[in-house]
Parts: C-alpha cells; sequence; structure tokens
C-alpha cells in the first residue's frame, strides 16, 4: 500500500529513484511475539526492515531482531523495483 501510495503520486515516471535500505532496531517492553535480545542494540526488539525514497517510506517488513540486518533486502528489493518498473 505504501507504494501505490507513492507511485500515484508521480504524474509520469521519475528518471532517477535514489533508494534507502536500512534495517533498525525497536525496543520492546513486555512478551511481544519473537520478542529476542539483540547484543548490539544491548534490549530486546524488533530488527524491521525499512525502505525509503526521499522522506517517502515504501517498505517496513517486521522481523526478529536475531537475525542479520540485511537479511531478505535483496528479495524486498527485487520485488519494490519490479513493482515500480510496472508504472
Amino acid at each position: 500500500m505504501l507504494v501505490e501510495h507513492f507511485i500515484a503520486n508521480f504524474a509520469s515516471a521519475p528518471k532517477e529513484l535514489i533508494l534507502d535500505v536500512d534495517a533498525s532496531d525497536i525496543p520492546l517492553h513486555g512478551e511481544q511475539e519473537l520478542k529476542q535480545f539483540h547484543a548490539y542494540y544491548d534490549h530486546h526488539c524488533y530488527l524491521p526492515l525499512y525502505v525509503f525514497c526521499g522522506q517517502s517510506m515504501l517498505v517496513c517488513l517486521l522481523r526478529a531482531s536475531r537475525i542479520d540486518g540485511a537479511k531478505h533486502a535483496a528479495a524486498v528489493l527485487r520485488l519494490l523495483v519490479n513493482r515500480l518498473r510496472q508504472r
């Protein structure tokens, strides 16, 4: 849905898009599902994968934290780029 809203804001396809891919921690308190300790952040957290283009969030994939920050990034980008090119 975020991607569809982003695409709808353009009258024509832009010549270039710069995508920013990043994982960031969301600290957890309580007993949420998939709650795991992440040593780098030194707390229990989720580690969602975000994709932005400028100020627009295109993807937010909620993930457990005991994974590599780049895990699933290639697959998410492949799907996203394919969708953007359909325009």
